[in-house]
């Protein structure tokens, strides 16, 4: 088998993703079922037969999903949740009871990626956004030949027409255009399309058609760039279009949403990503109770600003909400008594928070109580207390047992305390204020992947039984910690270093005890009345010359 692959890794992997787990009998009907010819440019010719015979070996509902990947032009990035979405509007998710639609998307997602029909991408450490986490996937590519492969199907079978690489200027839909995908200079503004199901637009160059023209459309993703020529125009007659699951929009100039957007009734997923002209959103949101997923977000400071002060008296309504995220929330709004109406959230995540009472503190950690069902928490910026709260003490939030991501940028009183193995046993992403004598417990984690910690002392040491913290990979902290226990797959380490004095040098001897470690950050804090940055770092430098070696180090300054 593998001679008949001809040494090519696309095929050898796919052919290995296809036989595993197979008996014997299989590998022989796949070996003689595909026929290798002897053509010129055989390497190729071959993995597209095993790449065919892998697709048609699929469930229907997997070829389904990965035709509609055909949207995409070539090395374009999918993100993962977006896709999925795409796919629940669409219908190609099959509900099973007490299992949300997502999830069974993402499983399916997940078994492309086990068939090595796409090629996974996931975050890292320094590189984290708001939706992304280090070794959580977060999106994927197509290889350009399973690309070709699923155009060349999604076409014979009307499936999919895209329409991208400036292939022409002007182009009249036919009647019968189920999906439609287009880039760079098209132009389909006196186009009519009443078939057409979902609308991807991957340009800011693309003359739009009036929405008046869509009788069954089910998404709606509109991507444009910082000088986008779509405007508040492009959103006209949004509210005639009655059948929409899916609306998306990104880099679009707009200043507001229309208020019609009330209308659609059957809405699941809305996203607005780098609109940085968006003022406000508008209250006919919260008639959108079929709304499973919110997503108000930004990759620039920009946005935030806008947003700061919008109100969200409206989310109580959304009781069907699975996924929300947003830029900003203000002690103006009711949105911390809300939240606990948001029985069925699974994800929640807020760029910033500002509570300036103990009274709001109580409930908000009252209302996430209420979120028995809820897997990723991410509050990014720091709450805000007056003065005269300092002697409010509640025991503090208690996460419930399916938790996975837990990132909170403030002081939870008692929470350490509240998370163990044994209460949280699927934590793999943890974000702390803690102090220092808090640090061991988090060793014991046996899902533990990412770990920042912001501890309440510059030096500590971080210790752990032997079997302590086997899967983490990152660890980000503000503090100087010495390592006097192994961690065994730890790749990536950030922490800070204070040097007040230009002849003490720090001691980085305990990295030994990390044998996978390949970068380490350190954040330089000097003292900017008596020497400057690069004296500070060159301190850093020797030490790091006189300690263990074989991996790479990058120095950061900042005065104190």
């Amino acid at each position: 088998m593998l001679h008949k692959c001809g040494g090519a890794p696309l095929a050898i992997i796919t052919m290995a993703s296809l036989l595993v787990g197979r008996p014997v009998e299989f590998w022989s009907k796949v070996y003689n079922s595909i026929g290798f010819g002897n053509e010129d440019n055989k390497d190729v010719n071959n993995t597209r037969k095993i790449l065919l015979f892998s697709y048609y070996d699929l469930p229907c509902y997997l070829r389904t999903c990965l035709l509609y990947m055909s949207i995409y032009p070539e090395e374009h990035l999918i993100e993962k949740d977006s896709l999925i979405w795409k796919w629940v509007a669409e219908g190609f998710i099959h509900e099973e009871a007490g299992v949300g639609l997502y999830e069974i998307g993402e499983r399916y997602f997940n078994e492309l990626i086990n068939k090595s029909m796409i090629q996974p991408v996931d975050s890292h450490p320094y590189d984290r956004t708001i939706t992304g986490y280090y070794d959580i996937i977060t999106g994927c590519r197509i290889h350009d030949m399973v690309l070709d492969m699923i155009c060349r199907l999604a076409k014979q079978e009307n499936f999919v027409t895209a329409l991208y690489n400036n292939e022409q200027q002007a182009y009249t839909v036919h009647h019968n255009v189920r999906r439609l995908a287009v880039g760079d200079k098209n132009c389909l503004a006196n186009t009519c399309m009443p078939q057409v199901r979902s609308f991807n637009v991957l340009s800011s160059d693309v003359k739009l058609p009036s929405l008046s023209c869509f009788q069954v459309l089910r998404v709606l993703a509109l991507e444009g760039d910082t000088s986008s020529e779509h405007d508040t125009t492009c959103l006209e007659h949004l509210g005639k279009l009655v059948h929409l699951r899916y609306l998306g929009l990104r880099n679009i100039n707009i200043s507001e949403l229309p208020k019609e957007i009330g209308d659609l009734k059957f809405l699941q997923m809305l996203e607005m990503k780098d609109c940085n002209k968006l003022l406000k959103l508008p209250q006919s949101i919260g008639q959108l109770s079929q709304l499973k997923c919110l997503r108000v977000y930004a990759d620039r400071f920009s946005m935030l600003q806008c947003l700061e002060d919008t109100a969200l008296d409206w989310i109580r309504n959304l009781t069907s909400l699975e996924e929300l995220c947003l830029l900003n929330v203000s002690e103006s709004s009711n949105f911390v008594n809300d939240l606990g109406k948001l029985t069925e959230l699974r994800k929640l995540c807020i760029v910033s928070l500002r509570l300036k009472s103990a009274s709001l503190i109580k409930d908000w950690e009252e209302s996430l109580d209420k979120l028995q069902k809820i897997q990723v928490i991410d509050i990014g910026w720091f709450i805000y207390k007056e003065e005269g709260d300092a002697t409010y003490c509640r025991e503090g939030y208690a996460p419930p047992r399916q938790l996975r991501v837990l990132h909170m940028q403030y002081k939870q009183p008692g929470l350490p305390i509240k998370i163990s193995p044994s209460l949280q046993p699927n934590l793999s992403h943890l974000s702390l204020q803690v102090n220092a004598l808090d640090v061991e417990i988090f060793g014991r984690f046996p899902e533990l992947v990412t770990l920042q910690l912001d501890v309440n002392t510059y030096h500590y040491d971080v210790t752990g039984a032997p079997g302590a913290f086997p899967k983490l990979r990152a660890f980000k902290t503000d503090g100087t910690p010495r390592f006097l226990g192994v961690m065994p797959n730890l790749e990536y380490l950030e922490f800070v270093v204070s040097i007040m004095d230009l002849n003490t040098k720090p001691d980085f001897g305990s990295l030994v005890n990390l044998p996978m470690l390949q970068r380490v950050v350190i954040l330089v804090w000097y003292n900017f009345n008596e020497f400057d940055s690069e004296e500070a770092k060159d301190v850093v430098r020797e030490a790091i010359f006189s300690g263990p070696s074989g991996f790479t180090f990058e120095l950061k300054g900042w005065q104190c």
